[in-house]
């Protein structure tokens, strides 16, 4: 059994926002939507996150043993962080109909997101019963693209004694460049790109980053091309002047795009131009207030130029939004410390 939802269906939804979604929580294509939203490999805004909420809730309250309502929660709940209670929740779907695609390349990537929390025994085992779910969820399914990049992944990650292996991830990435319709084809060569760069070949890592922004399919993204090349020259390959030539033409095609503003400043950063970083990472800070990674590093770079009553500010805001991230210590401390300096 492929999904409970016609691939037909699922690509009129993904074209929805999550508001119209919401029009009539009595629908199942209101869930659908939720459910192709959510699965759809892209980032959700905090205001779609509270959309499909209230839709999910809604849905929840009226129809409670409707089984994709009970889906749409589980990956309500993971994208909400709680992956504990979302993980419980599949397993108890999987149990009541074990032969749903999308059910067991959920089950798999919950299993490799919660890894980190366990200790190293169970990890081994963890990370098992996820490779095993992407490998069913595959059978099940072999034009799904979750379960693909999952298992490729795991094959890129892995060490040898635990399964890892280039050429079985190389396997999966061709498997999604050749999903009809082009639907794989960023992710295959994408995944073929970080195992070409693993190896330090590089003409191969500019060869499919060129494919994938000058594909012509409907599910074509040359902006995310630009982005995962720029992301790949910068921080393996080592080289912020090249990702920089790649930054710069995303600037002209995305220039409302904040993770390309992020990545220029770490280029310009990495090149010892300051300046230009505090530009990159304001303009990043501008477009996207919650760009958490931008706001620590202006601090930081402000207090370098001595301009501590602004890294103060900076400081502060970062530990008002952001109080749980690792950073949120230093980041009050480095407020502290540029207020004292600024007087």
């Amino acid at each position: 059994m492929r999904s409970k939802v016609s691939p037909l269906l699922v690509s009129a939804l993904l074209l929805l926002p999550a508001r119209l979604c919401a029009a009539d929580v009595g629908d199942p294509a209101a869930i659908e939507g939720v459910i192709a939203q959510a699965r759809a490999m892209r980032q959700i805004t905090p205001a779609d996150l509270a959309n499909i909420e209230t839709t999910v809730n809604a849905a929840v309250a009226s129809r409670p043993e409707d089984e994709r309502v009970r889906y749409a929660k589980v990956l309500l709940d993971r994208a909400k962080g709680d992956r504990r209670t979302a993980k419980t929740s599949i397993e108890a779907l999987i149990k009541q109909s074990p032969d749903v695609a999308e059910y067991r390349a959920t089950h798999g990537t919950l299993c490799f997101e919660g890894i980190n929390d366990a200790g190293i025994f169970e990890k081994m085992s963890i990370a098992s019963m996820g490779r095993s779910e992407y490998e069913k969820a595959i059978a099940l399914d072999p034009a799904l693209i979750e379960p693909r990049i999952g298992l490729a992944r795991f094959y890129l990650n892995a060490p040898g004694y635990a399964g890892g292996s280039y050429k079985k991830a190389e396997e999966q990435a061709n498997a999604l460049i050749a999903i009809p319709g082009g639907k794989g084809e960023f992710f295959g060569r994408s995944l073929l790109a970080d195992i070409y760069a693993d190896q330090s070949e590089w003409t191969k890592v500019e060869e499919q980053f060129q494919l994938a922004e000058s594909s012509t399919n409907a599910a074509a993204n040359p902006v995310a091309a630009m982005r995962g090349y720029a992301q790949i020259l910068l921080n393996k390959k080592k080289d912020p002047a090249a990702a920089l030539v790649v930054l710069e033409r995303a600037q002209n095609a995305a220039a409302d795009d904040a993770t390309i503003w992020f990545l220029t400043g770490e280029s310009k950063k990495s090149l010892g131009d300051d300046q230009g970083a505090i530009i990159a990472y304001s303009k990043a800070i501008e477009l996207k207030p919650d760009a958490v990674s931008s706001r620590f590093a202006l601090a930081e770079l402000l207090e370098k130029q001595k301009q501590y009553a602004q890294a103060a500010i900076e400081y502060r805001e970062f530990v008002s939004r952001f109080p749980a991230d690792p950073r949120a210590a230093t980041a009050a401390t480095g407020a502290a410390r540029c207020e004292k300096k600024a007087k």
